[in-house]
């Protein structure tokens, strides 16, 4: 039997804001762009904040109408990929088999480790545990027999929660899930299948997979008939991490301004590049993958004659991707970007000093490290999040 642990932490940049400065914790953090700084938009927030509606994507001066008390602050990324790195190397502990979607989540495949940690609920349970006493950071976590459901599983009891679907239990908890809570299904989908008559997983279940593509379109209607039966509604390809870093995202609601999408963009590429950086890894091969509003998927990957050492240079080749493949007449669901067919950076040193990009690349370690040692003042981009 296979058991996948996804372990998602909890609002993560605002709650290593809290961490780090305890007179923010309790009240409503906001990170990202500042509601003075043009077209900025909202990275995270804490769960003080999400009350007031605020969420990931908006731009910074909704989320102040909507939350006036709101703590805007810029955020850190050397700060809050040391507190990844943490986290990740303890789920090693437990598991050889790690995978990474994000700077605040994975996946843990807990397969055969029963006779070294025990039961695979046990063993989650002790990961949470021990993810706290070490970084002071809470995590949820959901574990199931298949990853799309530990996602969702593991966004049940949020914060700090644990949700166990077992064996033999998933189409039945699938049936008893609220639509809202199906991972997957945005707003918009929403919207489609109750005006449909669809207002439970029950009443998807009901009918056939053709009357669902005939409906939804193919995409969409493969992806419900799968998910209400508690199938793997949504792929999450293992790719060997010797090969491949990446980072996704899916947003709470559909994304359709350049801004807010090139925005985005520009977080994930830098926390795809802080992790090769990290690692001492570079590549020559950069992807990315679009998911729209109606579950058609795009990937695209290109292949240059040169090595990617920062994250500027890695954004502009991404956006330029990006760009090719965009249907700016269907919102966005979910994005990702990643480097594939990696290779160590010291055995290719050489080329760095003869890189055009060398001062930046030098630049960026450079506020790596003094972030890391004045975390109370960081070095960033205007924009966002450098």
């Amino acid at each position: 039997m296979n058991y996948f642990l996804h372990v998602d932490l909890d609002a993560f940049f605002a709650s290593v804001e809290q961490l780090d400065f305890p007179e923010l914790v309790g009240k409503p953090v906001i990170i990202g762009g500042l509601p003075t700084d043009r077209r900025s938009v909202v990275s995270t927030c804490s769960y003080e904040a999400r009350k007031y509606g605020v969420h990931s994507a908006m731009s910074s001066v909704q989320a102040q109408k909507l939350c006036p008390n709101g703590i805007f602050r810029h955020g850190r990324m050397s700060r809050y990929h040391e507190k990844s790195k943490e986290v990740m190397e303890i789920f090693s502990e437990f598991s050889p088999d790690i995978q990474q979607i994000s700077i605040d989540e994975a996946f843990i495949d807990l397969t055969g480790t029963e006779r070294l940690f025990g039961a695979p609920q046990e063993t989650a349970l002790k990961i949470k545990e021990v993810v706290k006493q070490k970084t002071g950071l809470t995590v949820s976590a959901g574990l199931a027999t298949n990853k799309y459901l530990a996602k969702i599983a593991s966004g049940i009891n949020k914060p700090d929660g644990f949700c166990y679907i077992k064996p033999g239990e998933e189409e039945d908890f699938m049936l008893n899930l609220p639509l809202k809570k199906v991972w997957g299904i945005g707003e918009k989908t929403l919207a489609k299948l109750q005006n449909s008559g669809f207002r439970t997983t029950k009443d998807i279940h009901a009918v056939s997979l053709a009357t669902l593509s005939q409906i939804f379109g193919n995409a969409c209607g493969t992806f419900l008939y799968n998910a209400v039966r508690g199938l793997e509604g949504e792929k999450f390809e293992t790719v060997s991490k010797s090969k491949s870093i990446s980072s996704e995202k899916t947003f709470p609601y559909d994304l359709t301004e350049y801004f807010v999408i090139e925005t985005e963009l520009m977080q994930l590429s830098q926390d795809v590049v802080f992790r090769a950086v990290s690692e001492e890894l570079t590549s020559k091969t950069i992807f990315i993958k679009i998911r729209y509003e109606d579950f058609t998927t795009i990937s695209a990957q290109k292949t240059f004659s040169r090595y990617f050492y920062t994250s500027k240079d890695f954004f502009e080749e991404i956006m330029r991707l990006f760009s090719s493949k965009w249907d700016s007449k269907k919102g966005i669901r979910l994005l990702g970007v990643g480097m594939q067919n990696l290779e160590k950076a010291t055995e290719i040193q050489g080329e760095l000093f003869e890189s055009e990009n060398k001062k930046q690349q030098l630049l960026e370690k450079a506020v790596i490290e003094v972030n890391k040692k004045n975390p109370d003042n960081p070095v960033q981009n205007a924009r966002l999040l450098f």
